[in-house]
């Protein structure tokens, strides 16, 4: 089931299962946005919103390292934020850092 997190300094991320991810892509064999392997059977991949990217686990923690949050972004990362929220049906008020 999806988890909502955020990062030290803030930023949303979630984590997915490959199933949550090849029903919300439509893709059967989804890949790592990064690194290009196959997610096929994980179950902790790493899904950015602010991005629109999802990546194994070892990109994952990498990319999360490196992001940080730029004030003009704000306004996209929180309305992807609420789409992948609703979508998997997580708490809204998740959103409040």
């Amino acid at each position: 089931m999806a988890e909502f997190h955020r990062t030290k300094n803030g930023t949303p991320w979630l984590e997915i299962t490959c199933e949550e991810l090849s029903g919300y892509s439509g893709m059967d064999n989804p890949i790592c946005d990064n690194c290009l392997s196959r997610l096929a059977g994980i179950s902790n991949i790493i899904l950015l919103p602010i991005l629109n990217e999802a990546y194994c686990p070892k990109c994952g923690k990498e990319r999360l390292d490196k992001i940080r949050p730029y004030p003009g972004d704000r306004f996209i990362e929180e309305r992807r934020t609420r789409f992948y929220l609703e979508y998997f049906r997580l708490q809204k008020d998740d959103l409040a850092p």
